[in-house]
């Protein structure tokens, strides 16, 4: 049995999931569940709105530990079902996943994009017309008209996904299974006060060991100033071909992936180099401990 489903949740012009990470959004006290479609196998697609405890009700009637459940960015309806209503399915199923494996990442794998490409429809716009909208803030027929938009995404995505599966490998849906079952159940446990601890360590090294480079501000914005730097540390400078001079040039742009990994090199000492060069205040090392601290917090 395979459950397709759609949810449609509040966000604003901050709080939205190009400001923030999945996990981030799901957790967070501002998140809400407008409304939701589900579909179970060919059968007709239902909308429902209501509050967290009544769609937690209303999900209940679905057999989920039978089931397969596909969605379009399952990473983030599973993450909903499982963190905020407890679901935890027979398996998972990505029409996103299966589309990038099938025509690449070259090219845009939404909804919107695929149905397109593959003739079964259009996505509708409702979505736009929510914005900053809690689900009080609806009138009827807007409920009405979103529960409309919620069904037609789930039609496209499980049209999709008859046309995507004719030909994808078993063993590679597992894959998919796998990797959605790891971010949707997360298993790992994390130690708030050694984080803590960690991150004022970090700080207090980054302070010590910018202070030992004396680095001026000269010789970390003269490309070769900062090359020097570099080699000084034993690291060999990046280089890339100018596309505006067509020769060989430092590769110390933000976009520049080897120089973007040097802010992951195992010395801090060049770690806070390029965290100087970049004119942040925080390293990698930071960043990321303080990533772990937040999730620690939100559980």
């Amino acid at each position: 049995m395979v459950i397709t489903i759609d949810f449609e949740t509040y966000y604003d012009k901050e709080f939205s999931l190009s400001k923030i990470t999945t996990e981030e959004y799901v957790r967070d006290s501002r998140f809400e569940v407008i409304g939701v479609g589900v579909k179970v196998d060919d059968g007709e697609t239902e909308w429902y709105s209501g509050t967290e405890a009544q769609t937690k009700f209303w999900l209940s009637k679905f057999k989920w530990q039978d089931a397969l459940v596909l969605a379009h960015n399952t990473a983030f309806d599973g993450a909903i079902l499982s963190w905020r209503f407890g679901v935890n399915p027979k398996g998972w199923l990505d029409t996103l996943c299966m589309g990038r494996a099938v025509d690449g990442v070259e090219v845009s794998g939404s909804l919107k994009a695929l149905a397109e490409r593959y003739g079964i429809g259009e996505k509708g716009t409702e979505v736009l017309n929510a914005l900053g909208k809690r689900r009080k803030d609806f009138s009827e027929e807007e409920l009405e008209r979103y529960g409309e938009y919620c069904k037609n995404d789930v039609e496209l995505t499980y049209k999709l996904f008859k046309i995507l599966y004719n030909e994808f490998p078993a063993k590679e849906l597992k894959v998919i299974d796998l990797t959605l079952r790891m971010f949707t159940h997360p298993v790992i446990r994390l130690d708030l006060p050694l984080l803590e601890q960690h991150l004022v360590e970090v700080v207090e090294r980054k302070e010590k060991l910018l202070e030992a480079t004396s680095a001026t501000k000269d010789e970390l914005m003269s490309n070769d100033k900062f090359a020097q730097l570099l080699s000084e540390l034993g690291v060999d400078p990046p280089h890339k071909i100018s596309p505006t001079t067509n020769r060989e040039a430092w590769a110390f742009a933000k976009t520049d992936e080897d120089f973007k990994a040097l802010a992951n090199h195992p010395d801090d000492r060049v770690q806070a180099l390029v965290a100087a060069r970049h004119g942040n205040k925080t390293t990698f090392e930071e960043t990321r401990t303080q990533r772990f601290i937040d999730i620690a917090k939100r559980g």
